[in-house]
């Protein structure tokens, strides 16, 4: 049972107390540490939902399964020295791991990391890369808090983690006190939780599953609803629409593969985020796939392009495009995207009743059947109509 004794007081002050046991012979950049003291580990594994003054990140690693009887333990954190790129502890660690602890390609491995804050979106993408590469590897992150977890990139940046295999989950008391008896000088003392642990636990439990709902592939109802509501006016209450994708990678027999949805990130939209996350898969070219797309509105000319230039380098890949709006359809860029998108044999289809029942099914955390909304096959009809005129007036003037 938890101890109700209060632990010492985590107010603002330095960041970075200090520190014991730095490795000389350490050559990987950024800061080794073999245990941080009680203060320093008070002061920035304090799981508060808004943590103010901590600027560094301790990552807290155990690898079991590398060759050698005792499991490697050992701490990195955030390199800020002066006049020296900044390198965040994900980082070194990879580069410590790939330096020095080869591993056979055969070898499971079993990789535990304790984090005060969750990875931010440039090294989620990292971690992801190295998991794709080296499938022997079983990596298992506890965080204590989440790192700008309001911010799209930062989310998205989870669930690519666990797309690729990574176990992301919030410290818990348990964790904690695992990490003050193996990671912190404790001189003998055992953990003293501070006020409201648990309850900011079940917070951070809370945001990081309503985050990682993306990476099961699954879309609120309500959120579908009005994201891929085919009618002309938005419905109440009226707010505006977003572009989202859901996809779905899938063998020349249907079999799947792999499927999430996807919206806009910070200058780029979802088609570009598509493009990002299937060239991070690292397909096998010599085998054949079937990407298909749903999305709630069509490619701008931009993304038009980006979708052909990357359908032409996989020659090997299938992509099919269903939407549930034509965005901007009055432009001329932006029907000649249209146009060249169906010019190169990748069809863009107008959603229809089955389609939304399909995306319903399959993108969905439903616990009901597909609530069609009114009008939705007049309106289905409608702009599949507005599509077929586009494509035939570019076709004549492409003659």
């Amino acid at each position: 049972m938890e101890s109700r004794r209060p632990g010492p007081r985590a107010g603002p002050g330095q960041a970075c107390p200090g520190h014991y046991g730095r490795n000389p012979q350490h050559s990987v950049p950024g800061k080794w540490i073999r245990r941080l003291y009680q203060k320093t580990f008070y002061f920035h594994f304090l799981n508060v939902p808004r943590a103010f003054g901590r600027r560094n990140t301790f990552l807290c690693y155990q690898v079991e399964g590398s060759g050698s009887s005792s499991p490697d333990k050992g701490i990195f954190m955030k390199q800020m020295w002066p006049r020296t790129p900044e390198y965040h502890a994900e980082q070194s660690f990879l580069s410590w791991f790939e330096n020095r602890l080869p591993l056979p390609a055969q070898r499971p491995c079993q990789v535990t990391w304790y984090l005060s804050w969750s990875p931010c979106s440039h090294c989620a993408e990292l971690v992801a890369a190295f998991l794709d590469t080296h499938r022997n590897v079983n990596l298992t992150i506890y965080t204590a808090r989440l790192y700008y977890h309001l911010h799209p990139e930062y989310r998205a940046g989870l669930c690519r983690l666990v797309s690729a295999g990574a176990q992301v989950e919030a410290m818990s008391f348990s964790e904690f006190e695992k990490c003050w008896e193996e990671f912190v000088y404790n001189e003998g003392n055992p953990f003293r939780p501070w006020r409201m642990l648990r309850r900011n636990y079940r917070v951070q439990v809370k945001n990081l599953q309503d985050i990682l709902r993306g990476a099961m592939g699954l879309l609120e109802e309500e959120t579908f609803c009005f994201q891929f509501n085919n009618q002309r006016r938005v419905p109440k209450p009226h707010r505006r629409r977003r572009p989202y994708l859901c996809y779905q990678l899938a063998t020349p027999t249907g079999s799947p593969l792999h499927r999430g949805y996807l919206c806009n990130q910070k200058g780029r939209h979802v088609e570009v985020c598509l493009v990002d996350t299937i060239q991070a898969m690292g397909l096998d070219p010599a085998q054949s796939y079937q990407l298909t797309c749903s999305l709630s509105q069509s490619p701008c000319p931009l993304c038009a392009r980006k979708l052909l230039d990357f359908a032409g380098s996989h020659c090997n890949l299938r992509l099919q495009i269903f939407t549930s709006r034509l965005y901007f359809h009055w432009l001329r860029n932006f029907q000649q995207g249209l146009y060249l998108l169906c010019k190169a044999h990748i069809p863009v289809t107008v959603m229809g009743l089955p389609e939304f029942r399909h995306c319903w099914k399959t993108f969905v955390d439903q616990a009901k059947p597909f609530p069609a909304w009114r009008k939705l096959p007049e309106c289905s009809a409608s702009i599949k109509e507005r599509l077929a005129r586009i494509l035939k007036v570019w076709s004549l003037s492409d003659l």
